[in-house]
């Protein structure tokens, strides 16, 4: 049961993520996750390098924004600046449940196994990710500031990393990371 909070891979930042593995791996859509993923908590600013990002992703996948956030008019403005379809989804619709994914799903028009879903929080965007079978990635939380349930979210969080910790699961290996360690290996000989 636990494993279903260990995401596939783990990177910095959404400008971060390898699209031509993802390519590889066959992956053909991506439901991002909004705040702490790609804009701060409550954020409107997307940084040029996530949007410039996000444009070459638009060529290769379909993409759909997955929030759990109370309104929609924050997810309406990025929705529309980034030209992406988007899902804003509170009570039994939000994640983990699946509702909210089973629509941003609808929006891509591809099947989960062939989805990555990407987010900065176990609980929510990789457990939900996961328990639908699409590839999870997690990214470093870009701010401090959060929803008070989400920082309670994170002492379970902890607690949970230290568990798949002590089973030899956690960190799993990011492609990111697998490049590095073979540009390491390729210097050294």
């Amino acid at each position: 049961m636990l494993e279903r909070f260990c995401p596939d891979e783990i990177v910095p930042r959404l400008e971060n993520i390898d699209q031509q593995a993802l390519l590889n791996r066959g992956i053909k859509a991506l439901l991002i996750d909004v705040d702490n993923t790609l804009v701060n908590w409550r954020g409107h600013r997307i940084p040029k390098q996530r949007v410039k990002w996000l444009n070459r992703a638009k060529d290769n996948f379909a993409i759909c924004l997955l929030s759990n956030s109370i309104t929609a008019r924050r997810l309406r403005h990025l929705g529309k600046v980034l030209a992406l379809p988007y899902v804003c989804r509170w009570g039994w619709g939000r994640k983990p449940f699946g509702g909210g994914y089973r629509e941003a799903i609808q929006h891509t028009g591809v099947a989960p196994a062939e989805t990555a879903m990407i987010g900065d929080q176990l609980l929510t965007d990789i457990f939900g990710g996961n328990r639908l079978g699409m590839h999870t990635i997690m990214v470093h939380t870009l701010s401090d500031s959060e929803f008070f349930i989400t920082r309670i979210n994170r002492w379970i969080e902890a607690l949970i990393r230290m568990r798949l910790t002590s089973r030899g699961i956690w960190p799993p290996v990011s492609a990111h990371e697998i490049g590095s360690q073979v540009e390491a290996g390729n210097e050294s000989g």
